[in-house]
């Protein structure tokens, strides 16, 4: 008989918010994953030696079981923010709804130069908005219009700069703003399902495994100049369960976010000019030290708790001036110093349809390692690489990380 061969890429990742815990739910949310997603089983076992007169082990007992999982991705808008979400905690976003929602009047071709639209509340009296048309369906696309719209009722917005629509769209489809979500560390959070399918994504060859009572043990978040943006989060569960068969997987259509959609737009040190625009990669790096000891009478854990927040960021630069070293070692001054200089932060990606954006804010980083160039005989450019660590500024900061991203996604997460 022969062999049976799953290819390892027949496999998908999906996650959901569970209404409370010991309630796995069916994932909603499904992740284009890159090498490193994994899942393990922890698992702790007990040696019982036993006095019968031999040499032999007795029995072995399992004494506690869990799950340890990590998800690397290129996150779309969408799934970011309800990845931020699990991470910084239950109440995490503040939800603003686009500014003007509407709905299309009549339906249009591909290759349209305008669109009819029930409303034209919210929209500004001139220049231009950039709008999502059909929101969530498959003809959903993101155009910019010329304002004022026209017309008494229905409005009519025109494409501008003579640019025409891409899809059909039918009538009553959705037409209206970003949505913004602005989400912020918070004490604790919501338990997660999450979902493996090893071989089965194609098939129903393999296990697909549900992990129950999730939380975030920690997420970086990470580019490189010339890359994309990418996240890697770590996850522990408390139980698992095998299910019969895979579940039905798809994925949001929007764009990753890229390197080069900073546009300069970056604070370091509180400055935007100078370091700010020669940083050639980062990270931000999150750990919630979950509480992993709250075994009681079962074997698996009674309950995962949040514990104290650490958000370490590094900064690879290539080397302007002397500003950050000055920063951390002296203060801002020439001479050694008691004080760590510190800095407020700010990374932001925007997309070339102006429409979806995400924006990181350290407000207190504090400097406590810049590494001194290293003269090479091969003449290339000086680098910089900073570490630091968010603080609370004596309790000033309310928050150590703030995530603002704009998307399609119009409810709370």
């Amino acid at each position: 008989m022969g062999i049976i061969s799953i290819r390892d890429d027949n496999a998908y990742v999906g996650m959901a918010i569970q209404s409370g815990q010991g309630t796995p739910v069916a994932p909603n949310y499904f992740f284009r994953w890159l090498d490193g997603t994994k899942m393990e089983f922890d698992l702790k076992v007990a040696e019982v030696w036993e006095g019968d007169g031999t040499r032999h082990l007795s029995q072995i007992i399992k004494a506690h079981q869990m799950v340890k999982a990590t998800i690397k991705l290129n996150p779309r808008p969408i799934e970011l923010g309800f990845l931020e979400s699990a991470s910084l905690g239950s109440g995490a976003d503040t939800f603003v709804t686009a500014v003007s929602s509407t709905t299309v009047s009549a339906g249009t071709v591909a290759g349209a130069t305008s669109i009819s639209v029930a409303s034209s509340t919210g929209l500004p009296g001139s220049g231009t908005v950039t709008l999502v048309v059909g929101a969530g369906t498959v003809n959903e696309e993101i155009a910019t219009f010329n304002m004022p719209a026209t017309g008494a009722g229905p409005f009519v917005l025109t494409v501008s700069a003579s640019g025409t629509l891409k899809n059909l769209h039918n009538s009553a489809e959705i037409v209206r703003n970003y949505s913004s979500h602005t989400l912020i560390d918070t004490v604790d959070s919501a338990y997660y399902t999450l979902e493996y399918g090893l071989g089965s994504l194609n098939s129903a060859a393999g296990p697909t495994i549900r992990i129950t009572d999730c939380k975030v043990e920690s997420i970086k978040r990470e580019a490189k100049a010339g890359g994309l943006f990418e996240i890697e989060l770590e996850l522990y569960g408390i139980a698992t369960t095998s299910q019969g068969s895979p579940s039905t997987v798809s994925y949001e259509n929007h764009n990753p976010f890229l390197y080069s959609q900073s546009n300069g737009g970056w604070t370091v040190n509180g400055s935007t000019t100078g370091d700010a625009v020669a940083v050639s990669g980062f990270s931000i790096t999150q750990k919630n030290a979950l509480d992993t000891s709250i075994q009681a009478e079962q074997l698996v854990l009674a309950a995962l708790a949040f514990g104290n927040l650490d958000i370490d960021v590094k900064l690879d630069l290539i080397f302007q001036n002397t500003s950050l070293i000055a920063q951390t070692y002296w203060a801002g001054g020439t001479v050694d110093a008691q004080a760590i200089g510190s800095g407020i932060t700010i990374v932001k990606f925007t997309q070339p349809d102006g429409f979806h954006t995400v924006q990181y804010t350290i407000p207190t980083l504090s400097y406590t390692k810049t590494k001194m160039p290293e003269p090479k005989k091969d003449g290339k450019h000086f680098k910089l690489e900073v570490e630091g660590k968010s603080t609370s500024n004596q309790s000033q900061n309310a928050y150590l990380v703030q995530c603002v991203i704009h998307n399609t996604n119009n409810v709370t997460y």
